[in-house]
């Protein structure tokens, strides 16, 4: 049988609890951006919020701004559509008959060029602005570790001045 059996009338002693037993020591552990924070202080938390913003910023600028974002073209489109309007170019030219009719293909064959043209400086002033963006946010990097070794730097100096020092100097 795997349950007591009552009916027998017989239930069998509880063992007294002993004083000494282990207690269950249920303490709740800080969380790991707590324990960080307090091993690392406050610059060195400001220095890795700064970076994790940082990071995220670099990342969604790289997938936000390129030029396959903006639909700037392809490289790889550009070669064959120059080839594309250099054919029709030849083709329409062999079948001209003066000069007025040539310079009409000629127009038709600037107007494809010139499409080509508009499509690499897109890509080109994607990129330029994607580059842009990623400079300014060097720059903001290193502004914000400059603020940052500020603040680190006045910590410091209180410290060594001392509390007696500190309050005389106000």
């Amino acid at each position: 049988m795997s349950y007591y059996d009552t009916s027998t009338g017989y239930n069998p002693p509880v063992p007294p609890i002993p004083e000494s037993t282990p207690q269950a020591n249920v303490v709740k552990k800080p969380g790991l951006f707590k324990t960080f924070a307090a091993a690392a202080g406050p610059v060195q938390l400001s220095r890795v919020i700064l970076g994790i913003i940082l990071g995220l910023l670099f990342i969604l600028t790289w997938a936000g701004t390129g030029p396959a974002v903006v639909d700037a073209g392809n490289p790889s489109e550009w070669k064959s559509d120059l080839a594309d309007a250099s054919i029709k170019n030849e083709v329409n030219n062999g079948e001209t008959k003066g000069a007025p009719q040539q310079s009409v293909v000629n127009g038709w064959y600037a107007n494809d060029i010139a499409a080509v043209t508009a499509s690499q400086n897109t890509y080109i002033a994607a990129s330029s602005a994607r580059n842009g963006t990623l400079l300014m946010l060097i720059g903001v990097g290193i502004a914000g570790e400059m603020i940052i070794r500020g603040f680190a730097g006045n910590e410091r100096t209180k410290k060594q001045q001392g509390p007696s020092q500190a309050v005389g100097a106000q």
